[in-house]
Formats: structure tokens, sequence, C-alpha cells
């Protein structure tokens, strides 16, 4: 319970952080883009006011040098928008604006207008400035920054729901070593609990010497001993001090097999070991045992009622192999993964062939493997 309140946390904090240093970027983006937006359409409306202001007087002056009439009546009605030509008093000669202008200023605006006065005509045909009015500059601005707002709002939508998704795949590891890790513990325990109810049971026992219960004692201890060991190999990372010497792992396989056949009687299991020569070589004793103790135990754990194993050594090679339940494909490649285990129908911690894997990789052995379910493995 405690490691999925702290999965959830993570998960929590990732998408915190992730989405709050999104928004804090997105927001500066579109605030940066708005400012952008608001001054190009403010440009391009006194760019547009200024032409036309400017195209007006040059008319107004080149009729007034050439004595031609022009119809400043017919400009107001036919302007789209609103126009207004002032006399040298800034007073209206012929308008569309109502408001009061300020004529000491060429350029002004508030939230509702944008108001242009030009002075380029100098008098000519009595008209000192020329105004013109820009309505809905407040509109355009509050559909620019309503639209702006809708796309952060989806944008940051979108990148909440693949923030999600990549929360939950990368979380998705940890969930998987917390289940893995679930798995260890109870089946630790009940690993544990196995030899130590029979010690128990033993030690209690009416017939506390008789030959049956101290092999039971003894079968039990020892189990409990493996589990330590293998225990103490892989997590602690074998603290003992490594003595690496040239070897006969004939005779190493050989005192594991003592042990090991009479965990194999129990299922009437056949062990047959094959020499045909002898293999000599620099690993440290308690590394080889761990090695051949866990594949030959996984071949017994693994194995059929009445099944048999065939262990063969020739030319610097070891093979293991028995008539089990076999391995999946779909199981193949995570074998050597800690806590992994392919099947529930026996017990165990997923280590052994974790320890194999460590073994193999630190002393440079080649290992291999072929399995068929309902056929057997050989390693």
């Amino acid at each position: 319970m405690y490691l999925i309140k702290e999965e959830k946390r993570t998960l929590l904090q990732f998408l915190a952080l992730y989405l709050s240093s999104s928004f804090v970027l997105f927001a500066v983006i579109a605030y940066l883009f708005y400012q952008n937006e608001s001054n190009a359409f403010y440009e391009r409306t006194r760019s547009m006011m200024q032409l036309n202001a400017s195209l007006l007087s040059s008319k107004i002056i080149h009729a007034h040098m050439n004595n031609k009439p022009f119809d400043l009546d017919k400009v107001v009605n036919t302007y789209k928008g609103k126009i207004g030509f002032y006399d040298e008093n800034n007073k209206a000669i012929i308008s569309s604006i109502s408001d009061s202008i300020d004529f000491n200023v060429s350029l002004y605006t508030d939230k509702e207008k944008m108001i242009l006065v030009d002075n380029s005509t100098f008098g000519h045909l009595g008209v000192k400035s020329i105004a013109i009015e820009k309505d809905g500059i407040a509109s355009y601005i509050d559909g620019l920054q309503e639209e702006i707002l809708l796309y952060l709002f989806l944008i940051y939508l979108f990148l909440a729901i693949v923030g999600y998704f990549l929360a939950k795949l990368f979380i998705k590891p940890i969930q998987l070593k917390r289940i893995q890790l679930d798995n260890f513990i109870k089946d630790s325990t009940h690993e544990l609990n196995t030899p130590i109810t029979a010690l128990m049971l033993s030690i209690n026992a009416p017939k506390l010497e008789s030959p049956k219960n101290l092999e039971r004692i003894r079968l039990s201890a020892t189990r409990v001993s493996e589990i330590y060991k293998d225990l103490t190999y892989l997590m602690l990372d074998n603290p003992k001090e490594i003595i690496v010497e040239e070897l006969c792992l004939n005779e190493i396989l050989k005192e594991e097999l003592s042990y090991l056949s009479l965990l194999a009687e129990k299922k009437k299991i056949k062990i047959a070991l094959e020499e045909k020569n002898k293999i000599y070589f620099k690993i440290d004793k308690e590394s080889f045992r761990r090695l051949v103790h866990n594949l030959v135990n996984n071949a017994i754990k693994y194995n059929k009622i009445n099944g048999s194993i065939k262990i063969s050594i020739e030319a610097n090679k070891i093979t293991i192999k028995d008539t089990g339940i076999g391995i999946p494909k779909s199981d193949q490649k995570a074998i050597y993964e800690r806590f992994y285990r392919a099947s529930e129908q026996v017990g165990g911690f997923g280590l052994g062939l974790n320890i194999v894997h460590k073994v193999c990789e630190l002393y440079d052995i080649d290992i291999s493997f072929e399995s068929k379910v309902e056929v057997g493995t050989t390693f």
C-alpha cells in the first residue's frame, strides 16, 4: 500500500511539474504572440489610415492648384468609415465624426477607436486637417484575446493528455518493479515458512533422534541455508572475499548433486551424469556452486513426477537437460531478470537464473538454452 501511494505521488509530482512548466512556457509564448499581433494590427490600421489621408491630401492639393472642383461631401458620404475635413480654426467643414478631436496629436487610440489627424493639405481648398476614425478596435482585440486563450487551452489540454500517458509510461517500470518486489516478499515468506515449519515440527516430534526426523531437520536446515546463500550472494553482492582459483568443475558439480539428488528423489526424478572429460576453470568456488545449484535445482522444481535430468560434461561444456514443463516463448527473453518468474506452479524467488546470469557475465561464461512447453528445457 505504501509503495502504491509512492507511485501515485511520483505520478502526480511528475504531472504537476510537467504541466506547470508547460503552462508557464506557453503562457509566455501566448502573451508574446498577443503583443506581436496586436501591435501588428495597430500598425496595419495606422498605415492604411495614413495612406488614405495622404491620397486625399494629394487630391485636394492637386484640385486647388489646377482650379478644379473637389467634392468633400461626396468623399465623406462614400468613405468606408468615418472621416472629416477641418479648417484652420479646427472647425468641421464637413465630417461624419461625432466625437471631439484632439488636433495636437497626430494619432491616438482608446478601447473603441483609433483617430488619425493629417495636416499635409496645408490649407488648400480651406482644408487644414483631415481626420479619419477607425472603429472596431475593441472587438478585434477581444476576438484576438479569445482566440489566443482558446488555442492556449486546447494546447494545454493536449499537453495534459500527452503528459498523463507519458507519466504512465515512465511510471510503468516502477510499477513492474513494485509488483515483482511484492511477489518476492510473498514468495520469500512462503519459501521460508515451509522449511522453518518443518524444523519446528521435527524439533517437537516425540522421536527427535529418529533417522527420518533427523533427515527432515537436515533437509529443512539446508533449504534455509540455500535461501540465505542466494539472498546474500545477490542482494549483498557477495560480500565475502572472493578466491579465484583453478578448480575441477566436475568435482563441485558432484558435490552439489549429492544434496540435490535427495530433492530429486522426492519427485521420483532420475538424475544421470555423463562425464566425457574433466573441466578445469579459474573461478570462485561459491560462485560456481551457486551457478550449478540453481540450474539443477530449477530442473528439479519445474520437472514432472517421474521425470528425468541428464547432465553431460564434454569439451568444456556442461549441459543440463530436463523433461519439465518448459518455458513459454513469451517469457524466454525475461528469465534472467531479477524477481522474474515464468511459472507460478512451484515456489521460488525469481533469483536463481539472475544469479546464474550474473556469474556467467562475471567469469565470461557463455550460456544458452532451448525450451519447449511440456517437453523440457536444456541449458
